[in-house]
């Protein structure tokens, strides 16, 4: 009598463990426990996709950040003022002389300088005289994209010589008006001409100018 309650306790027991609601439940349990493993691996993936993306970008932007400077690097101010274009300039050569104007010509070693309304003087200066420059735009051209005049400082003062233009002619040491006489590899001579103005040489004599001391020569 007594075995037969006690097996008649556990069998109860029995059932309740291997009922379906039992199953089900602890099947949800460890769905639940999957989707929420699931769901965790996704947002570090997801975490780990959005790091590698801004850690390519920051790479894509140094490297292009690199090759503009090296790029900048190569830009000479003749091809800066090959893209000058239309824009007004001022340029300083030394301290005590500016002109004003647009560059109308340039060669491997000097720009044509085109003067202004109120100073329409054209001007011939050798690039290694630019001290300073208002107005440059920061675009460049370069010599492969423009048409790059093929003479060279000596070869322009020569056609000026040849036609015999009366000019003022702007060195290190002074100014003084005239006409080019000759022009050598690293010289040229002027003809002084007396005009009453007060310049570095009054009357009519010739001077030899090195082409480095040349700062600008204005055409009349």
């Amino acid at each position: 009598m007594m075995g037969d309650a006690l097996l008649g306790n556990v069998v109860p027991i029995t059932r309740q463990c291997n009922s379906p609601s039992a199953s089900e439940g602890l099947g949800s349990v460890l769905e639940g426990a999957a989707y929420s493993d699931a769901m965790r691996f996704d947002r570090m993936f997801e975490d780990l996709e959005a790091r590698f993306a801004h850690h390519e970008d920051e790479e894509m932007r140094a490297v292009s950040e690199e090759l503009g400077r090296a790029e900048r690097a190569q830009v000479t101010l003749a091809d800066r003022l090959r893209g000058a274009g239309d824009a007004p300039l001022t340029l300083h050569l030394g301290a005590d002389l500016r002109l004003i104007g647009q560059v109308d010509e340039l060669g491997p070693d000097w720009l044509l300088l085109q003067g202004t309304r109120s100073a329409p003087e054209r001007a011939i200066i050798p690039l290694h005289s630019i001290s300073l420059v208002l107005g440059l735009p920061v675009r460049a051209r370069p010599e492969t994209e423009s048409v790059l005049s093929p003479r060279s400082l000596g070869s322009l003062l020569r056609e000026v010589a040849r036609d015999r233009s009366i000019v003022r002619m702007h060195t290190a040491a002074g100014m003084m008006t005239g006409r080019l006489s000759t022009v050598g590899a690293d010289a040229l001579d002027l003809h002084t001409l007396p005009t009453g103005e007060s310049t570095l040489v009054p009357g009519s004599t010739r001077v030899t100018v090195p082409l480095p001391a040349l700062r600008a020569l204005l055409l009349q």
